[in-house]
């Protein structure tokens, strides 16, 4: 373990930012060093972390990014939700009617928000959603390759180059 002296208010703004972020001071350096080019990309930042990695179970980490991505891009998250396709669909739905449909979906609440992310999707699925609502949220392409290889999901598709500007 190495040491490295920082002033006291540069200590002080690396606990601040650490904590906004909700990782370890290390864990932030090590993203901001290591992973993040000179942005400072919160994604990444949960990608890199020790939390984030000890998470074993692909559902688990699935359920952490798309917390992360609603809770700090909440609004962009909210309209790409409300632009699914399948979205209106469950409007007109009694509230047992949506209970149904959450048991049958093995549907799971994302931690945080009135969100709920369902399970019974195939890999493919998955892999086109999270790259369509990170690119939505304005996410790097390194980012979004990133994120889906943490996520077990890398494919074919994960590769490839994205529109910008299309949404």
């Amino acid at each position: 373990m190495k040491t490295v002296q920082l002033s006291d208010e540069t200590y002080e703004a690396l606990q601040r930012l650490a904590k906004a972020r909700n990782v370890t001071p290390d864990d932030l350096l090590a993203a901001l060093i290591l992973e993040a080019p000179l942005t400072l990309d919160s994604l990444r930042v949960l990608l890199g972390s020790a939390e984030f990695r000890a998470l074993t179970d692909p559902t688990e980490r699935y359920l952490a990014l798309l917390a992360r991505c609603a809770t700090n891009y909440p609004s962009d998250f909210a309209d790409f939700v409300s632009h699914q396709e399948s979205g209106h669909r469950y409007l007109m739905l009694s509230r047992e009617e949506v209970q149904d449909v959450r048991a049958h979906n093995h549907a799971r609440q994302i931690d945080g928000t009135q969100f709920w992310a369902v399970m019974t999707i195939g890999q493919a699925a998955k892999r086109r959603f999270v790259r369509r609502l990170l690119e939505f949220i304005g996410c790097r392409d390194e980012t979004v390759t990133e994120a889906c290889r943490g996520l077990g999901i890398a494919g074919a598709d994960s590769g490839e180059a994205r529109l910008l500007g299309v949404a």
